[in-house]
């Protein structure tokens, strides 16, 4: 097989274990949440509820637009492309999608700039490390730039082609 299968297979299982994680965030949530609103009527509030709940939302957040990018779902703006004669589309996309994995790549190396000047801060209620927390910033711009390779290989090599 080919470089293009094997990556492609890499990033498909990326998505399949993103899509996991996003879930049980989302049931993370949830279950914060509303243990937040039973205590809070019937006992004493949980301090580390409404905290777990924000990082919770943090994580599946960035995670899940790593799922919309490499399902396409994010807005775009194609009425520029559409004009275009069809010599010039692929191009254009492509040349988009490098641009995209420079965002990305710029933004996960600031991500874990800010990490690095968060190593000895806890928060508030849980206690985690910080760095923690910021981790799924610069982790989902790497995924992001995965999931960019994939899509340039799946332009150049489209599905039932042989790729390089």
């Amino acid at each position: 097989m080919k470089l293009s299968y094997y990556f492609r297979r890499f990033s498909d299982g990326l998505d399949w274990f993103i899509t996991r994680m996003v879930f049980l965030g989302i049931i993370g949530m949830i279950v914060s949440i509303s243990l937040q609103i039973i205590f809070r009527v019937f006992f004493n509030a949980l301090v580390w509820t409404e905290e777990a709940a924000r990082y919770l939302l943090v994580w599946s957040s960035f995670l899940g637009a790593t799922l919309a990018y490499k399902r396409k779902m994010h807005i775009a703006v194609t009425f520029g492309v559409d004009l275009l004669p069809s010599s010039l589309k692929k191009p254009v996309v492509l040349l988009s999608i490098v641009l995209s994995m420079l965002f990305f790549g710029v933004s996960a190396y600031y991500g874990f700039k800010l990490i690095s000047m968060q190593v000895y801060q806890l928060s508030p209620a849980l206690r985690l490390p910080m760095k923690y927390i910021y981790l799924g910033i610069p982790l989902s711009f790497i995924v992001m730039f995965i999931h960019g390779i994939s899509l340039i290989l799946d332009n150049i090599f489209p599905q039932g082609e042989v790729g390089a």
